[in-house]
């Protein structure tokens, strides 16, 4: 009987991959089927709620909707680039 307590320490590739327990693959959610899971939850959040922290937390029940609300998250609300390049303008155009 082998000791699974120890850290495998051979030398041997055949004895490390053989002896290493299985890692069980997760289930496969589909996009919908991940939406209908999420939408059956009966959460309320409170206004005060850190929604990130919400997915943070929810990121192995949905990974999908995980990696969409970063996306939209990280979208700036505003644009600062743009206000500089228009402030910077008004002070190359001027008035006629």
């Amino acid at each position: 009987m082998i000791d699974k307590s120890k850290p495998i320490t051979s030398n041997y590739l055949l004895t490390r991959c053989f002896d290493q327990t299985p890692l069980i693959p997760k289930p496969v959610l589909t996009p919908t089927s991940e939406l209908d899971n999420y939408m059956s939850l009966d959460i309320q959040l409170r206004e005060n709620d850190d929604v990130l922290l919400f997915w943070k937390e929810n990121i192995e029940l949905f990974p999908i909707l995980s990696s969409m609300v970063c996306d939209l998250f990280a979208t700036p609300a505003s644009n600062t680039t743009v206000e500089k390049l228009f402030s910077s303008s008004k002070n190359t155009v001027t008035d006629r």
